[in-house]
């Protein structure tokens, strides 16, 4: 049997952290158990109520989660722990194969890889078009000089980032191809649009309409303000209410812009729900106004159960959302022409429920199954002499 071990930062889901985690921790659970073993390693613990809710829920199904630092205010001084943890994980499950699903998890599988006695397979997902956004000699480092020669395998979720990692000069010299494995949703999310309960609102939802959601961490990746601008812009043409669904470090500036753009009566901040599938069919609109994206599972979902959606054109979302056929699509980054795609969507429901028909079908193509079995070829491939 091969023994995986996936690395993520955290499994406080909605909270603190976000779709890359997520991803890791469902390829593990739906991985085929008469061939793998999986494993997680989560680098950090939270201590928050969703995290708690994921550890009980994959302790009662039998996945083994190791690591949960406890994590400090400056996260960054807990890497030796979780290094020296991680070591002593590696040595008593004695992995097969390491996959990493975050940049920090990556410079430990690196670690691990070249320096325990082991030497497991390092293979590395690719959630994110842009790395070490903040550190871009980082970027130059290691993703462009170093990966390609250590990694076994990197697994990018859309085409751009496949095209990307490809046309490293490394890669190029190495000759090493990077193997697309779209990310995807549970086979039984497309079922739950034919029982959907749409007459009774989720606790805490205002009772508004139109009611448009933005769904995700309040970081500078998701767009918050430049969408916040668009709602104003929106405002003038006809009322609309826009649900907030997340935390992050922006969120107290986000609601300083609210103020300042003289909004708060249209804007509600719900914080972090565990109930986002829930919320989903409620919304008349969803809005992704992210700057930059890898594959957006949010927009995957909202698709999946007939939402219509207004998303940037961004690799990731433009691999999902055909302009006019399963959504609209518009420029990262600006106010004007955002606030228009949602007053077309707006303006139109029939159109914007064809739209939403037709990604239907398009969503269905995306399921954590087929990731999982592009990932399970992978590992065949590196491990061709491990038997079941």
């Amino acid at each position: 049997m091969i023994r995986i071990l996936h690395l993520v930062a955290g499994v406080a889901f909605g909270d603190q952290t976000g779709g890359a985690e997520y991803f890791g921790v469902q390829l593990a659970r739906y991985m085929d158990k008469q061939e793998f073993e999986n494993a997680i390693f989560a680098m950090w613990q939270y201590g928050s109520h969703a995290e708690k809710q994921w550890l009980t829920r994959l302790e009662r199904e039998g996945l083994q989660v190791y690591g949960l630092t406890p994590i400090s205010r400056a996260a960054i001084l807990d890497i030796p722990r979780i290094l020296a943890n991680l070591w002593s994980v590696t040595s008593v499950f004695r992995p097969h194969v390491i996959t990493g699903h975050s940049q920090r998890s990556d410079l430990l599988n690196v670690f691990v890889h070249l320096f325990h006695p082991l030497r497991p397979h390092a293979v590395r997902s690719v959630q994110l078009d842009r790395a070490w956004l903040n550190r871009p000699y980082l970027d130059i480092v290691f993703d462009k000089i170093l990966f390609p020669f250590v990694f076994s395998a990197e697994a990018p979720s859309s085409e751009a980032i496949r095209q990307r990692l490809d046309h490293r000069p490394a890669a190029r010299l190495l000759g090493k191809k990077s193997i697309l494995c779209y990310s995807g949703l549970e086979k039984q999310l497309f079922e739950r649009v034919k029982c959907a309960n749409v007459s009774h609102l989720p606790e805490g939802l205002p009772d508004v309409r139109p009611r448009l959601g933005v769904i995700g961490r309040l970081t500078q990746q998701k767009g918050h303000a430049v969408l916040l601008r668009a709602i104003k812009i929106a405002l003038a043409v006809r009322p609309l209410h826009l649900l907030v669904i997340g935390s992050g470090e922006l969120e107290s500036k986000l609601r300083k812009l609210v103020h300042i753009l003289n909004i708060e009566e249209y804007v509600h901040f719900l914080g972090s729900r565990n109930d986002v599938l829930d919320i989903l069919p409620h919304l008349d609109l969803l809005v992704s106004s992210s700057l930059w994206e890898g594959f957006p599972t949010i927009l995957l979902e909202a698709m999946a159960l007939g939402v219509p959606v207004v998303a940037t054109d961004v690799s990731g979302s433009r691999e999902l959302v055909q302009d006019g056929v399963t959504g609209i699509l518009v420029p990262p980054g600006h106010p004007t022409r955002l606030a228009e795609g949602i007053l077309a969507m707006l303006s139109d429901p029939h159109r914007a429920k064809a739209m939403a028909i037709q990604a239907q079908q398009q969503a269905s193509q995306f399921t954590i199954e087929r990731a999982a079995a592009c990932y399970a070829e992978i590992y065949r491939q590196l491990c061709p002499h491990v038997t079941v």
